[in-house]
């Protein structure tokens, strides 16, 4: 079956079309959390998490030297084996290096035999990793950096999303705390945008995203796992989570990261956005939310203009087991994007699966003017 959908926005017309649905990795065991990373020529990296959520899972990475057709897991000693996941921070920089910030802080230890990460793993002094690599994967530099000035005291950290590095040299990316307890079911997550000017060696916050908006709490999550991608026009989008059955928000800088404006509901709720301007000027977004234990649905969004202004119905791409986490990438004006197709929380043969897999799935956009 083609699925296919028609966008118009003004005067452009969007055709989005599923080309192919492929798998990717297959295994007896659970699999989620993908991320795709680009290398040169027909090489990808893959880590993926293997195992029950919130069990012993395993962050294992696989590489293909085939742009997807076979996959290898690479030996726990090679660089990017080491805690590379769909978590955490990465960045393509104009060095032709890839960027890695670590999802937790270096100075925190935390196991789940302790209990909830954001009620164990306050810090007063984060500090935090940051590795680049070579396009075949190697390992070019391994460091630490803080980031000065936190507006407050003592908090936990948890990373997602973008790095991204401004024509001006500086690094900008949307980091995640957790400041203070969470209540009840309630994380209250904060989300907070920072520069870097020496080349990653230290951050400085430049803006605040309190888990509230006019003394009302945002979602049951607050503002949480952020994406950021810089449009056409010069502005930077910030896209993030809410919660598992929130909308997702969105805020917007137009002077350089400098000042945001409030953010603004998208109406659909989503988890891990993950932005991508396309080569054809429309900005796409990768996400998807459903029920822990019910199907769910998986979609990429668009917007025509590129702008993030208007965003049109999504496109959804995928209903079933899965966790919605996704990763994308472009190569040659076709949209990839990694989703998982396998048991998340619910028991593994809830809905009698003959394999759990790791897919992409291969979009056409075409714009029309």
């Amino acid at each position: 079956m083609i699925q296919e959908a028609i966008y118009t926005h003004d005067q452009s017309v969007l055709k989005v079309s599923v080309e192919r649905c492929e798998v990717l990795l297959q295994s007896d065991e659970i699999l989620n959390f993908p991320r795709i990373i680009e290398l040169d020529g027909e090489r990808l990296v893959l880590p993926y998490g293997c195992g029950r959520h919130g069990g012993a899972e395993t962050r294992p990475v696989a590489i293909s030297e085939d742009f997807g057709v076979t996959w290898t897991d690479l030996p726990p000693d090679a660089p990017m084996a080491d805690n590379v996941q769909t978590s955490g921070i990465l960045g393509y920089l104009q060095d032709g290096t890839i960027a890695y910030i670590d999802v937790f802080p270096v100075n925190v230890k935390w196991s789940r035999a302790e209990g909830q990460y954001h009620r164990v793993a306050k810090v007063e002094d984060p500090i935090f990793r940051i590795r680049r690599f070579s396009r075949r994967a190697e390992l070019l530099d391994d460091s630490t950096f803080r980031v000065l000035d936190l507006p407050w005291k003592t908090a936990s950290y948890e990373f997602y999303g973008t790095l991204l590095e401004l024509e001006n040299g500086d690094f900008m990316t949307a980091f995640q705390a957790q400041v203070g307890l969470p209540s009840g079911t309630r994380c209250d997550l904060t989300t907070f945008i920072a520069r870097s000017t020496d080349g990653g060696k230290t951050f400085e916050p430049v803006w605040t995203f309190h888990p509230e908006i006019d003394g009302r709490p945002v979602g049951d999550q607050g503002f949480c796992e952020p994406d950021m991608e810089v449009l056409a026009n010069g502005d930077i989008l910030c896209m993030m989570r809410t919660g598992s059955g929130s909308p997702m928000y969105q805020s917007r800088s137009t002077d350089g990261g400098e000042t945001w404006s409030e953010p603004t509901s998208i109406g659909w709720p989503g988890v891990k956005p993950h932005l991508r301007l396309l080569s054809n000027g429309v900005l796409a977004c990768s996400a998807g939310r459903g029920v822990y234990g019910q199907p769910q649905v998986t979609y990429a969004m668009f917007s025509l203009d590129g702008t993030g202004e208007v965003w049109e119905y999504p496109f959804a791409f995928h209903t079933g087991p899965g966790c919605s986490y996704t990763s994308n990438m472009e190569r040659d004006g076709k949209l990839y994007v990694v989703y998982s197709h396998s048991s998340f929380t619910s028991p593994a043969d809830t809905y009698g699966l003959p394999y759990h897999a790791i897919k992409w799935a291969v979009l056409n956009t075409v714009l029309e003017e």
